[in-house]
């Protein structure tokens, strides 16, 4: 039974890409154990070809043992520091010195993205991800005739959607492209990745529709049935044009043919991407400011942006529901501007999903929101205070994207803070008994099977102490963004 004390303040708030686990064989026919009683260490061991979900937020996977255990997913895009290639020549001295640079760059990770071609034999003993649909999806686009090619193209390509999953011929060329994907994969153990914050548009400037992401998932599954689908869904959670459309079609019975420029203010017209001014929260605030032609993110204060962000995710995450099985996001800038927003994202996400599914958040791996005058380690123990706030709140996998310009000096301290992590996942798999949550103090009460309760508990104010109290009365202090997992 879990009891949860919550003293929540709603003080903060906290991004999307879509990744398919395609496994294999039937999760039912698995002998599952207790599912806490044993954990993999630094990414090994985990068989990719059999999953289930436990209805408590995990993910089930077969291990080593060929035992059903509690899969905490730590994956990367990108490895700042390797180079992937199509060098096939086993015998090269460079082939050998790049085996070895990428498994000590990968150990602590058990799914890595790797594109066609590129996938090594060395590179097998990590789940592989790929991400081939929002590809797949604009070439269908792009080959209808009909659709405007100006800079709004979206906005068309979006409504047609909306209509074109009830084609027959759309569906065949879906089934006809899953089947060449299948054909490419790296790796036995692999991942699909869908499109890329889907609810925000992806590479798209509108949104990509709800019924186009489950028609994907969909014909996924019809070419493999075992597939799992994680769904990234924003890149932040300030507004989307789905969530414009949403207002519109409460005083309206469709959405107009051409863009509605005239619910728009003059500055927004005049913008270099003239799709932006409908990016809105659910209530109509502006996401962007806009002045001269340019943009730039509307400056809202924290209450403001929490209150935002919660209701935007709670919307977005039960609107795309259909379109996977695991869900996250992907919110740099605003995680490390607002820490506490990674366990609030967690919240909302799950007022909008519903009780166990899982979540799997995306972080910062490489810098990629580090401001200049901030050292790589105190980037990462901010970066680390996110990660751990948001197992507090339930989330079972983290993604880490990896700005490829970067060259890798927060990557390679990240490392050794995810060897840590596996440490820590043991802890992390146990039964989560109690949760209490104040303002910035996170603090879950974890219960092993042999009844011995652990705690996992971070501060996620940049400045201010926290304490908490221990089963035993102990009194432990937390420093500002500071995190504490009781030693085993």
């Amino acid at each position: 039974m879990l009891r949860i004390v919550l003293f929540i303040k709603r003080v903060a708030l906290g991004i999307g890409f879509c990744l398919v686990f395609a496994f294999c064989a039937n999760p039912d026919q698995v002998e599952t154990e207790d599912p806490n009683d044993i954990w993999e260490p630094d990414g090994r061991g985990w068989v990719a070809n059999t999953w289930k979900s436990d209805g408590k937020g995990w993910i089930l996977m077969e291990n080593n043992r060929k035992e059903l255990k509690r899969f905490f997913a730590i994956g990367t895009w990108h490895v700042p520091g390797y180079t992937f290639s199509n060098t096939a020549h086993k015998d090269s001295v460079v082939y050998r010195e790049n085996e070895q640079l990428f498994k000590e760059k990968i150990a602590p990770f058990n799914m890595v993205f790797v594109g066609p071609g590129l996938g090594k034999e060395y590179m097998s003993e990590v789940i592989h991800v790929m991400n081939p649909f929002s590809a797949t999806l604009h070439e269908y686009l792009d080959g209808i005739a009909t659709l405007p090619k100006g800079d709004d193209k979206d906005y068309y390509r979006s409504q047609f959607l909306k209509q074109e999953v009830k084609n027959p011929g759309f569906v065949a060329y879906l089934d006809a492209q899953m089947r060449k994907i299948l054909k490419t994969k790296t790796n036995d153990q692999y991942i699909f990745s869908h499109i890329d914050e889907i609810a925000a548009g992806g590479v798209s400037n509108w949104s990509i529709p709800p019924e186009a992401g489950a028609l994907i998932n969909e014909r996924l599954k019809q070419a493999d049935p075992k597939a799992l689908v994680f769904v990234d869904l924003v890149g932040h959670a300030k507004g989307t044009t789905y969530l414009f459309e949403r207002k519109y079609l409460e005083t309206h019975a469709a959405m107009p043919e051409d863009p509605p420029y005239d619910m728009l203010s003059s500055d927004a017209r005049a913008c270099k991407l003239p799709l932006l001014g409908f990016y809105q929260a659910f209530d109509g605030s502006p996401v962007y400011h806009f002045k001269g032609g340019n943009y730039s993110y509307v400056e809202y204060d924290f209450n403001e942006l929490s209150r935002l962000w919660v209701e935007n995710l709670r919307i977005l995450a039960n609107a795309y529901k259909e379109n996977g099985d695991v869900f996250g996001i992907n919110a740099f800038r605003d995680f490390y501007a607002h820490p506490v927003l990674a366990g609030i994202t967690v919240d909302a996400m799950r007022e909008g999903l519903g009780e166990g599914v899982p979540i799997w958040l995306y972080f910062d791996g490489n810098g990629y929101a580090k401001p200049g005058n901030v050292s790589p380690s105190a980037y990462l123990k901010n970066v680390k205070c996110q990660i751990y706030t948001a197992i507090v709140h339930g989330v079972t996998g983290i993604l880490f994207w990896n700005d490829w310009r970067k060259t890798p000096e927060v990557f390679d301290k990240l490392i050794p803070m995810m060897h840590e992590l596996n440490d820590n996942l043991e802890v992390v798999t146990y039964d989560t008994v109690e949760k209490r949550i104040e303002g910035n103090l996170h603090v879950a009460v974890k219960k092993a099977p042999d009844g011995k309760e652990y705690y996992i508990a971070t501060n996620s104010s940049k400045t201010t102490d926290a304490m908490f109290t221990l089963s035993g009365g102990n009194r432990v202090k937390l420093d500002p963004l500071g995190v504490y997992v009781s030693p085993k």
